[in-house]
């Protein structure tokens, strides 16, 4: 799990980057005044950092609701292990009783 998470971290990381040098390319070659591509450039800059920690809280939901599910997965499983053996404890008996009954 722990690596899933560095990997979900590091492709948000990745797009966010990738977003920033997008930004900064386009300021680069536009053909507009710098006043303008500053505050373009700066909107940019802002919206990102409002979805980066958008994504990053919602990542984080998403981290703790699978640890939930991680959870509530293992105690299936221990329920379904004594299920088990209950039932493997059931037959013998049901076959000892019957074996009884053949004698």
């Amino acid at each position: 799990m722990a690596n899933s998470n560095s990997e979900n971290n590091a492709i948000v990381v990745g797009a966010v980057a990738g977003a920033l040098i997008g930004a900064g390319l386009a300021v680069l070659v536009a053909a507009q005044e710098g006043a303008t591509l500053r505050d373009k450039f700066m909107n940019t800059v802002d919206l990102l950092k409002t979805q980066g920690q958008r994504i990053k809280e919602q990542s984080g939901e998403l981290q703790e609701k699978g640890q939930e599910i991680k959870g509530l997965l293992a105690e299936s499983v221990e329920v379904v292990k004594e299920f088990k053996e209950e039932a493997t404890s059931a037959a013998s008996d049901i076959k000892q009783e019957v074996k009884g009954f053949k004698s």
